[in-house]
């Protein structure tokens, strides 16, 4: 009974939250800057932290630079981690842009929005990654894609691996280590997603907290895409490596 009542708190406050940052971000951008309306949203997400019971574990520093941070992708709470002490830009699905909540914060924080089902989507994001970059923006971008509901690392395009390396660009590897299975997430988008969605963020947020590390790569920039993508796999690999070793023993079938 409590833990019904508690998620359903946390859904009101996350709805009412969501809203006022939708707002008072692009505000704040208008009337004094990029950098203010980030700080909007960074406290936002830290309250947000707590209104959801996040207990984040914060494992190296924030880049300081404008840097492609790429990491894994095991559930949609990781779309809350991104809290550096610099301005960040997310990649987002196009199919998210008209959602209530996310949506409209993601519009207000000039998403970089792609469209999955074009081909030519992929060259156009990249594009937009560049000048972000260029921009004194760092990006904050999954090369998983979408979801990947485990913590095996699923295969990355080299497409942004590539941009990095011939445009001298910094990368930094977030990895999240969700302590419950309660919190990764996979879905196919397809047929009765909202509700399978809703399902299983209600019964995520009965739980107490939320216990998540994030481990922070230094900066680097790589002399080629397979070097950055070896380099990713690697460095999820390791922190990750009781995640990943449990879950395949639980599912032999998953993803290595």
């Amino acid at each position: 009974m409590f833990c019904g009542i508690r998620a359903f708190l946390r859904l009101i406050s996350f709805a009412i939250l969501m809203t006022l940052l939708s707002i008072f971000v692009p505000l704040t951008r208008l009337l004094s800057g990029e950098k203010n309306a980030f700080y909007i949203y960074r406290n936002g997400m830290l309250l947000m932290h707590k209104i959801l019971g996040i207990r984040l574990n914060i494992i190296g520093e924030f880049p300081k630079e404008p840097a492609i941070i790429m990491f894994n992708h095991p559930s949609y709470f990781d779309i809350f981690y991104n809290i550096g002490k610099r301005p960040a830009v997310m990649v987002v699905g196009h199919q998210f842009k008209k959602w209530p909540f996310i949506g409209w914060l993601a519009m207000a924080l000039k998403s970089i929005w792609v469209n999955r089902t074009d081909p030519n989507a992929r060259k156009k994001v990249r594009e937009d990654v560049i000048e972000t970059i260029k921009k004194g923006l760092s990006v904050f971008v999954s090369p998983e894609g979408r979801t990947s509901g485990s913590h095996c690392i699923h295969e990355v395009k080299p497409g942004l691996f590539h941009d990095a390396s011939t445009n001298n660009i910094p990368i930094v590897f977030y990895s999240f280590w969700y302590h419950s299975t309660d919190f990764p997430y996979f879905h196919d988008l397809k047929s009765g997603f909202l509700l399978h969605l809703f399902k299983h963020l209600w019964r995520a947020l009965k739980n107490k907290y939320v216990k998540v590390d994030m481990r922070i790569s230094s900066p680097r920039k790589i002399d080629s895409a397979d070097t950055g993508m070896q380099d990713f796999y690697r460095f999820n690999e390791w922190h990750l490596r009781n995640a990943i070793d449990k879950e395949r023993i639980e599912n032999p079938n998953i993803l290595v």
